[in-house]
């Protein structure tokens, strides 16, 4: 993703020649052994739980225990003007997996996560420029969940464009405790976490963009994000701001996917703090500024059903498979699991009645499994190299190393205490 300097005057100048020594510098990594070590998902990865007394904490995973986080959704309310909900409880499964592309090879291997209140320097996050979080909003007990990619050009002029993603995924996972679905609540005007939108996925946006604006603890940076809330009655809302981005996969079709926001090729949407001395510098030598604000997201809202996946990823699993890959990869894990049946007579799928759904670990592992190893494939042509022919006019071949982030959720429909097997 460019940055907001001259090199990205650069980049949209001479498209032709960027995009050849990139992929002269991607041959190189061929080369070498190292990038077909076995792939380390990071299925413990950070989970953010809240405390009423401690605000954020992050609670590192134990070695036994998977990075899921199941949330029970009981909606007590019913409608004056429809059926009653009351005894619809949804329950929503989510994991995370996750790979960082390997840089330079003489950069140092890093691990852990960042806290954006640290007094000093924390070792670079697993997961590289991309981040994460999915927590529970503790009035309502609904669930959101989001990933967020760090612009990587902002290393190019000495920027760590891990700061920014992983402080934005930070205070979206805290601000989510204090987070509210009733848009009459009271403001909170110490923590400023209101703000002037009323869906809910963009107020939490908003509030985190500018929570780590106000901090001043972040100096520069950018990042995508698409963002979700999943409510008690099945209703799920998103925010998506650029080329990352969800889909929901439905009885062995995709049911929804999402469409990315660029500027232009390879060009996202992006939220940034830009220093004043990058403006001046752009405006004086025709730089151009990529300052998206958290109201130019695509929203979205959305009816699940029992036995739906939901599957939130960034630009790393959808540059690399296409939408058919990640279809495929779902169905053969579905079924295999017995979540999804198929009837042998007219090959259709549908979903699987009164049980709790398994493997959602696997899935999550397999997606980013199979975008990584297409990623670091010469020969077969990714859906970037492929628009990178269409849009650039260049002989882009293979896949396209990156950090890769998939947030795996299954949907569960309870009723009377079963699960609905169709709604």
């Amino acid at each position: 993703m460019p940055a907001p300097t001259r090199f990205s005057l650069l980049v949209a100048a001479y498209p032709t020649i960027t995009a050849a020594l990139l992929f002269a510098f991607r041959r190189l990594q061929y080369q070498y052994p190292f990038l077909d070590r076995i792939i380390t998902h990071q299925t413990q990865a950070r989970l953010f739980q809240h405390s009423t007394a401690t605000g954020l904490a992050i609670t590192p995973p134990t070695a036994n225990a998977a990075a899921q986080y199941t949330a029970q959704i009981s909606q007590s309310a019913s409608s004056a003007s429809g059926p009653s909900l009351a005894t619809n409880n949804f329950q929503y499964t989510i994991s995370p997996s996750y790979h960082a592309k390997d840089r330079a090879s003489g950069s140092r291997k890093y691990s852990g996560s960042v806290s954006a209140n640290s007094g000093k320097k924390p070792p670079r996050p697993a997961s590289g420029e991309d981040s994460f979080f999915f927590s529970k909003i503790r009035e309502s007990e609904s669930v959101t969940l989001g990933v967020i990619d760090g612009v990587g050009g902002w290393n190019e002029i000495g920027v760590d464009a891990t700061d920014f993603s992983h402080s934005l995924a930070e205070a979206m996972a805290e601000l989510t405790a204090k987070l509210s679905t009733d848009t009459s609540a009271k403001k909170d005007e110490s923590n400023r976490i209101v703000s002037k939108f009323s869906f809910p996925p963009l107020v939490l946006l908003d509030a985190g963009y500018n929570a780590i604006k106000n901090s001043g603890k972040v100096k520069a940076g950018g990042s995508t994000a698409c963002v979700g809330v999943a409510h008690g009655n099945g209703t799920l809302q998103t925010a998506n701001l650029g080329d990352s981005g969800f889909f929901i996969f439905r009885d062995g079709k995709i049911h929804y996917m999402s469409i990315p926001q660029t500027h232009y090729f390879n060009a996202p949407y992006q939220l940034a703090i830009i220093p004043q001395k990058i403006l001046e510098q752009n405006a004086r030598y025709g730089g151009r500024n990529f300052d998206d604000k958290p109201s130019d997201a695509n929203l979205s809202t959305h009816k699940l059903k029992q036995g739906d996946v939901v599957l939130f990823c960034t630009d790393g699993v959808l540059d690399n498979l296409s939408p058919s890959d990640c279809l495929r990869i779902v169905n053969e894990e579905m079924v295999s699991q017995g979540n999804w049946i198929v009837d042998r007579r007219s090959g259709d799928i549908q979903a699987s009645g009164d049980r709790q759904y398994s493997g959602v670990d696997n899935l999550a592992k397999r997606l980013v499994s199979a975008a990584f190893k297409a990623s670091i494939d010469p020969k077969t042509d990714g859906p970037f190299a492929i628009e990178a022919q269409k849009q650039m006019k260049v002989l882009y071949k293979g896949g396209k190393p990156d950090d890769i982030t998939a947030l795996v959720m299954f949907v569960h429909q309870h009723v009377g205490g079963r699960t609905q097997e169709k709604l």
